[in-house]
């Protein structure tokens, strides 16, 4: 359950181990249902009716807030307005903070994701919104217990020795008990959806989707609808409890060799769609740097560590979680890393990989055009764009932001940030953040700011330059053949769209371009390639037909010439694909 709360783990110091399990969340009282719904069908639809009308009434406030804003800075002087505006985005920071907890549901990890997006939000939003992290009411038992006699026609003192009434933890879309097991004694975390929640998502979505059409309207710069897409998927996908179960085991087989990563394993006998249970593991939560300090651990060391472990998911194992806010990341002594919450995880297909590790070769190398080329390859930059132009616009952050600590990010204020990308965004309105790259930034973000607290100095560049050359080495031969051959693969199947799309903006006059003598020598040598290996595989289908139509045995005069026909034209293609030059 990305952007939440959910611990796995008690915040037990290593230095105080009668410290209890659910210390740390007993001073929480048992409040009122996540969400109290009506039980007759009539009274749920108009419940569920007046809650879209008051996310709509909440959204359509604060807009108008801004509106009279907008209106009155005008008349006012500009020291003035900037008072008022700040106080303003407190006002309505606050405002959405009060409609998240009293309505809760989504609208509780809705304020937990806006939260991380401190590229987008004002300082006002982003920290107000925060507390959500740590501010969701848990439900009352007899919820709990309805979910599991859902699920498991039994409740949860049937199925265990222990069950602790009071959660280890409260979110958005459920909360975690600790319990032992009957069979072996063996303590697990036991995560526990809440009952109706996926009719109250959908109908938060339906508002907030409205709600993101008018901010669509009003702020052309800004992809909302992608961003709302990819909290649509993210959101259906935490959902279902079975996905996030595989997802924790894959996350366990590849850190299985590492003693440093701990992760708990799955409990598949008492996981349903909407109850998981995970081994119980222990740790100090990792934002606490003076505690963790204090069992001896060395706090460098653990940014280190969780740096390296970034560079494995992302580069290695093409598997991250996407969710390392504190509450999801604990230590123990060693440095050893402990990770829970498998809702919010993402798999990086085969073509972002590699446009991936070339981007971070190329800023290590502060190579200009690689950095260039492999934002466009993989789909900031729309292709009708300059060269020239993006390659300023990547000169300019290179210089700005590549060598940079976390100490010195920090003394650089979100404002300066912000002005930053806002300028980029006007100057190149077809720049976009690709859906698969929003869940990388935000994660990127939450890490850079996990790293200032445990090593303001360490610079993540660094650390992460001999994993990126590691894993962006020369593949092997055999390797070579079959990379190439499911590339050409790929561009076959793919090329009729590529050249309508190239039509279609040559067409309406979108398609620039502009070459030299070598550029032509190049496209010509391309061409005359492209031309050769299609009449060889062109001559090598046709002898292969003649030779199944014609052909009874091999040792025939007619079979052993249409072979050799076939087979050294092969060779030919296969050589033409494989060389370099």
């Amino acid at each position: 359950m990305g952007c939440l709360r959910e611990v796995f783990v008690t915040a037990k110091a290593a230095t105080d181990p009668t410290t209890d399990a659910s210390s740390e969340n007993r001073e929480i009282p048992s409040g009122s249902p996540p969400i109290d719904i009506p039980p007759t069908p009539v009274g749920e639809q108009i419940y569920l009716r007046r809650r879209a009308l008051r996310i709509l009434w909440v959204a359509f406030r604060i807009f108008f807030s801004y509106f009279l804003y907008k209106l009155g800075s005008l008349y006012v002087p500009r020291m003035k307005a900037a008072e008022w505006k700040e106080a303003l985005h407190r006002k309505n920071a606050l405002r959405m903070q009060k409609a998240a907890l009293t309505l809760k549901g989504l609208l509780i990890k809705v304020g937990q994701f806006m939260s991380a997006r401190v590229d987008l939000l004002p300082d006002a939003y982003t920290q107000t919104l925060s507390l959500l992290q740590d501010q969701v009411p848990p439900a009352p038992y007899s919820t709990i217990r309805t979910r599991f006699i859902q699920e498991f026609g039994l409740p949860p003192e049937a199925l265990f020795e222990t069950f602790n009434e009071i959660p280890l933890a409260s979110a958005s879309l459920g909360q975690v008990h600790e319990a032992t097991l009957r069979e072996d004694g063996m303590r697990v975390a036991v995560k526990v959806q809440y009952p109706e929640i996926e009719q109250i998502v959908e109908i938060d979505l339906r508002a907030i989707r409205w709600i993101v059409w008018v901010l669509q309207k009003v702020m052309t710069n800004i992809r909302f609808d992608v961003l709302y897409t990819e909290f649509s998927k993210i959101v259906h996908k935490e959902l279902d409890y079975f996905v996030e179960a595989r997802q924790a085991e894959q996350f366990h087989k590849n850190f299985a060799s590492d003693p440093r990563i701990v992760v708990p394993k799955v409990l598949w006998n008492y996981t349903t769609g909407r109850i998981l249970t995970l081994e119980f593991v222990e740790g100090i939560k990792i934002s606490r740097t003076e505690e963790i300090r204090r069992a001896g651990i060395d706090t460098k060391a653990v940014a280190t560590l969780l740096v390296e472990s970034y560079m494995k998911q992302i580069l290695q194992h093409r598997f991250f979680h996407g969710d390392p806010h504190p509450g999801n990341l604990f230590v123990q002594p060693g440095p050893r890393l402990v990770f829970v919450d498998f809702g919010l995880m993402q798999q990086i297909d085969t073509g972002v990989h590699r446009g991936m590790e070339k981007m971070m070769i190329a800023i290590i190398d502060r190579e200009i055009t690689g950095i260039a080329r492999a934002l466009l390859d993989l789909g900031f930059i729309a292709r009708t764009e300059r060269m020239e132009d993006i390659e300023n616009v990547v000169r300019f952050f290179m210089d700005r932001y590549r060598d940079i600590s976390p100490r010195a990010f920090k003394r650089i204020t979100l404002t300066q940030i912000a002005q930053d990308l806002e300028t980029l965004f006007h100057v190149y309105p077809s720049l976009q953040v690709p859906n698969h790259f929003i869940l990388v930034g935000r994660t990127a973000g939450m890490l850079n700011g996990l790293c200032s607290q445990l090593d303001p100095d360490l610079n993540i560049i660094e650390i992460a330059e001999p994993y990126a050359k590691k894993f962006v080495g020369s593949p092997d031969f055999v390797g070579e053949i079959f990379s190439r051959g499911k590339e050409i693969a790929i561009a076959l199947i793919e090329l009729p769209v590529v050249l309508r799309n190239f039509l279609e903006l040559a067409s309406n006059g979108q398609f620039r371009t502009r070459m030299n003598s070598e550029d032509l020598t190049a496209i010509l040598t391309k061409i005359y390639k492209l031309a050769y290996r299609t009449v060889l595989a062109g001559f090598i289908v046709t002898m292969t037909l003649l030779y199944s139509n014609l052909v009874r045995s091999f040792n025939t005069p007619i079979g052993i010439v249409l072979s050799t026909l076939i087979v050294f034209p092969a060779l030919a293609l296969l050589y033409s694909f494989v060389r370099r030059k």
